[in-house]
């Protein structure tokens, strides 16, 4: 019997940080959000940035886009869901 491969390729973790920028320490901190296998890779998707763990979260939305306005300190995440086949036998 041959065994089943994972070719999935979408990193197993949501990191969530609280974060100040590294030049305004004194401000409201915001969430950062990135998908990563490691604490470590996510953190350094923000360089110049202060932040503090806040939680990890397995990832299993397969899309998940977020922008972040730095002008009006606003972000925005959009998650989309999986479309899964059920079949009943």
């Amino acid at each position: 019997m041959a065994d089943n491969q994972s070719t999935q390729t979408r990193p197993e973790f949501t990191w969530l940080f609280l974060a100040t920028p590294d030049h305004t320490p004194e401000c409201t901190p915001v969430v950062l959000r990135f998908d990563a296998d490691t604490e470590d890779k996510a953190r350094a998707a923000f360089p110049g940035w202060d932040l503090v763990f806040a939680a990890k979260i397995r990832a299993q939305a397969p899309c998940r886009v977020a922008f972040f306005d730095y002008t009006t300190r606003r972000g925005w995440e959009f998650d989309s869901a999986a479309i899964q086949e059920v079949r009943h036998a």
